[in-house]
């Protein structure tokens, strides 16, 4: 009997070539709109635990495929209620990534979150 939260039945297929490609500019858009929202986002922590697990090399391929899914969607300005309106069109965002981060959350460990909490504080310093 598998202890596996996310036994390999359930899991996405993923391509480790195309994450790798898709990783930086993911990068570049996420911490953008991070800084943008971090103030008064709630779960921002989680989020930022969650990116610093999809771009750890320990981090399953599958695992990463889906916080990178939740993490693209989350960047995207047009998605199912467009975040223009606020805190209406960050809703549809927190639901995606509070649900990708619960189907992989063994995959996020605690010094994902360590850094998660490093960062925010530098952030709120400034």
């Amino acid at each position: 009997m598998s202890r596996d939260p996310n036994p390999l039945a359930f899991q996405v297929p993923a391509d480790p070539a195309r994450l790798k490609l898709e990783e930086p500019r993911l990068a570049k858009r996420f911490w953008r709109k991070l800084k943008h929202t971090a103030s008064y986002l709630p779960g921002a922590e989680t989020f930022l635990a969650a990116f610093y697990a999809a771009v750890d090399p320990k981090t399953p391929a599958t695992a990463k495929a889906v916080l990178f899914g939740a993490l693209g969607y989350f960047v995207v300005p047009v998605d199912f209620i467009p975040d223009i309106f606020g805190a209406m069109g960050y809703g549809d965002d927190l639901a995606v990534m509070f649900a990708a981060i619960k189907a992989v959350e063994a995959s996020i460990r605690e010094a994902h979150r360590d850094r998660a909490a490093d960062w925010l504080r530098k952030l709120r310093r400034d």
